[in-house]
């Protein structure tokens, strides 16, 4: 899969987890220095079986079109998920949801960034 991979400028054009619908139980922000992309998260608590889970999770902010749309397949992945699932996964991980995406040094920061600003939200729902 390339960067300019159609899935990965759909996503980017027509994101499903971006924007708020009210406010979440934690929201966490960060960004990338080295190119300017900024990111909230907010995540709504939920639970299944006894165990902390995501029961809705978006994004907003700015950023390129791999960083949001690697936001919005983040967010869509981990909604539904226990908490203790979700605080697990890699940025090894979401290449792989993405196909096998292979990223550059520079751009694997495109790719971390919401997984980062996503674990920093689950760690204010202790």
């Amino acid at each position: 899969m390339n960067l300019d991979d159609e899935a990965v400028m759909e996503r980017h054009r027509n994101p499903r987890f971006k924007g708020f619908s009210g406010p979440g139980d934690v929201a966490a922000t960060g960004d990338n220095p080295f190119c300017g992309d900024a990111l909230e998260v907010r995540v709504v608590r939920g639970e299944a079986d006894g165990a902390p889970m995501v029961a809705r999770a978006a994004f907003d902010g700015y950023a390129c079109s791999l960083c949001a749309a690697t936001a919005d397949l983040v967010m869509e992945h981990v909604t539904g998920m226990r908490v203790e699932d979700a605080e697990r996964l890699t940025v090894d991980d979401v290449l792989a949801l993405w196909g096998g995406l292979q990223v550059g040094r520079t751009r694997r920061g495109c790719v971390e960034l919401p997984l980062t600003v996503l674990k920093r939200a689950l760690a204010l729902l202790q």
